[in-house]
C-alpha cells in the first residue's frame, strides 16, 4: 500500500503546480491583472477552507479511501477544464476551485492513511518519505514547465497554458487509476461506534494550534511562489524557460530539506527544528522582494524552498503526534483548513501591496508575517521547556 499512495502523492505534486502555473500564463494571455492573478490563487482555496475539517472527520469514521478516490477524479475535471481553449476570468476561478477541492481531497485520504500506522516512528518516517516524492513532484513540473516552453516566444503564454493543460491531464488520468487502487486497499477505521474526539478537544492541545498556524503560514508562502513567479518573471523579463529552471530550484530545495527530515529532527527535535525553519523562510522569502538578478533569485528561492521543506515536514509529523486518539484525520483536516485559509485570505491581503509597491512585495508582507508568528512560537516552546 506504501508504493501506490507515494507515487500517487508524486503524481498529485506534479499535477497541480502544473494546473496553477498554467492558469497564471492563461491569465497574463487574457491580459489580467496581478491582482486578479491573486484572486485565482485564492479561488483555489475557498471550499478546502470550509470543508477540510469535515473531510478529516468523515475518514475517521468511515476510512481514507473515499476521500482518494473523489479527490483524483476532480484532479482530472480540473486539467480537462483547462484544456478548453481561451475562457475568461470567471472560467479560470472555476478551474482553481475544482482543482482545490480536488487536491484537499487526495491529501485528507494519503496524510489519513499515514495517521493510521500506530507507531510514532513509523509515522515520523512515513511522512518524510511522504513530502519528500511531493518534492520530487515539485521538482519535475517546473522542469516540464520548461521543456513545454522550448521553442516558444514570450507572446504564446495562451498555446503554453494549453500544452501545460494537456500534459497535466495525461498525468492525472494516471492519477486517477492509483485512486482507484488506493480506494480498495485503503486500511478500515478505528473508531466505528464512537465519535471522534470533538474539536474543542483538539485545540486544546498544548502547541497544537501553533504548529499548525505556522505550517499553514509557510504552505502560503510556497502557493504564493509558485503562483506569483509567473507575473514577477513577466515583471523582470524573466523567460517562461528560466521561470521553470528558478521553481526548480525551489523545489530541490525542498526535497534536499525533506530527504535529511529524518536525521535532522532527531539531532534538533521536531519543534525546534519547525520554529527554526520558519524563521529561516521568513528570511528567505522576504528576499524575493528585492529587485534581484536571475542568479540571485534563485538562490533565494533554494534557500526558501529548504527551510520550507523542514517546516511543512515537521508540522504534519507534529500534528500526528499531537492529536488525540482517533481523531488524527479530523487534526490533519483542520491543519488543511488552515492551510487552505492562508492561501485564501494572504493572496487578497496581498493585492493591495502588489498594487502600490509592486508584485515583490507580496513576498516582504509574507515574510514579515513569518517572522512574527516564528518568534512568537519559538518564545511558547521555551516557556514550556
Amino acid at each position: 500500500m506504501a508504493r501506490p499512495l507515494l507515487v500517487s502523492a508524486l503524481i498529485g505534486q506534479v499535477v497541480a503546480p502544473l494546473v496553477r502555473i498554467a492558469t497564471s500564463y492563461r491569465a497574463t494571455d487574457l491580459d489580467l491583472s496581478p491582482q486578479q492573478v491573486l484572486l485565482l490563487s485564492s479561488a483555489f482555496s475557498v471550499l478546502p477552507m470550509f470543508l477540510a475539517v469535515r473531510m478529516g472527520r468523515y475518514n475517521d469514521l468511515h476510512g481514507n479511501g473515499h476521500a482518494a478516490i473523489i479527490g483524483s477524479a476532480l484532479v482530472l475535471c480540473a486539467c480537462l477544464m483547462l484544456v478548453w481553449p481561451g475562457g475568461n476570468l470567471l472560467w479560470l476561478v472555476a478551474v482553481s476551485i475544482v482543482l482545490g477541492l480536488g487536491q484537499t481531497f487526495q491529501l485528507t485520504g494519503l496524510q489519513g492513511e499515514i495517521g493510521m500506522l500506530r507507531l510514532p516512528s513509523q509515522r515520523s518516517s512515513m511522512v518524510g518519505s511522504l513530502m519528500f516524492w511531493q518534492a520530487v513532484g515539485q521538482v519535475a513540473a517546473p522542469l516540464l514547465l520548461s521543456l513545454v516552453a522550448i521553442g516558444l516566444g514570450r507572446d504564446a503564454l495562451g498555446l503554453l497554458s494549453l500544452r501545460l493543460a494537456l500534459v497535466a491531464s495525461a498525468l492525472a488520468a494516471f492519477g486517477l487509476g492509483l485512486g482507484l487502487l488506493i480506494w480498495r486497499n485503503a486500511a478500515p477505521p478505528r473508531v466505528i461506534g464512537m465519535d471522534a474526539a470533538r474539536m474543542r478537544r483538539i485545540i486544546a492541545v498544548p502547541g497544537f494550534l501553533w504548529v499548525i498556524v505556522a505550517g499553514s503560514l509557510c504552505v502560503a508562502v510556497h502557493d504564493l511562489v509558485l503562483v506569483f513567479m509567473p507575473v514577477l518573471g513577466v515583471a523582470r523579463g524573466i523567460a517562461a524557460t528560466e521561470v521553470g529552471v528558478l521553481l526548480a530550484m525551489f523545489a530541490i530545495g525542498q526535497m534536499i530539506s525533506r530527504a535529511c527530515y529524518r536525521r535532522v529532527v532527531l539531532w534538533w527535535g521536531p519543534r525546534r527544528l519547525m520554529y527554526g525553519a520558519v524563521l529561516a523562510t521568513a528570511l528567505a522569502s522576504s528576499a524575493l522582494a528585492l529587485p534581484l538578478g536571475t542568479v540571485a533569485t534563485g538562490a533565494a528561492l533554494g534557500l526558501t524552498g529548504l527551510s520550507m521543506g523542514f517546516a511543512i515536514t515537521s508540522s504534519v509529523s507534529l500534528t500526528m503526534d499531537l492529536a488525540p486518539r482517533g481523531a488524527r484525520a479530523t487534526s490533519l483536516g483542520l491543519r488543511l483548513a488552515l492551510n487552505r485559509a492562508g492561501q485564501f485570505l494572504i493572496p487578497l491581503a496581498s493585492g493591495g501591496a502588489a498594487a502600490a509597491l509592486g508584485p515583490g512585495a507580496v513576498f516582504a508582507l509574507l515574510g514579515a508575517i513569518l517572522c512574527g508568528v516564528g518568534l512568537s512560537g519559538s518564545r511558547q516552546m521555551l516557556r514550556k521547556c
